[in-house]
């Protein structure tokens, strides 16, 4: 049963519109509707406190959990084959949610049913995910 159409939204949170290594913090900003800024501040002091590095798994994994984020393991169909972002959504995403979703080498959003990132990253496979 599809659950939602795919649809891709260019989107950086980056105030300088610059596209760094900051995929963290753009995912996460987006997710809890906060400013980049603010995000990359309220981070910083959590991880120093935690001893995590900000953009290190550990860091944005004990984060999103301190702000009522669950995590998901991969998701794979019965013969072990992966979802790329696309299925994922089409598939597997409930509509009113937002998925804080893991990649190789790189986090991305989807909210509502749509994937907002600088990038179209819809073919990459789905690992772990956090959801609200």
């Amino acid at each position: 049963m599809k659950k939602n159409n795919f649809k891709y939204v260019n989107f950086n949170a980056n105030p300088k519109n610059k596209k760094t290594e900051d995929c963290v913090i753009r995912a996460i900003s987006k997710g809890l509707n906060q400013k980049w800024e603010d995000t990359y501040l309220e981070m910083a002091k959590f991880c120093i406190k935690k001893g995590y590095m900000l953009n290190g798994k550990n860091g944005y994994k004990t984060y999103l959990k301190s702000k009522g984020y669950e995590m998901c393991k991969m998701p794979r169909r019965e013969d072990r084959t992966r979802y790329t972002i696309k299925e994922f959504v089409e598939e597997i995403a409930e509509p009113n949610k937002t998925y804080i979703i893991s990649v190789a080498n790189h986090l991305t959003l989807v909210q509502n049913g749509i994937l907002y990132d600088t990038w179209d990253c819809s073919r990459k496979s789905v690992g772990n995910y956090w959801v609200v």
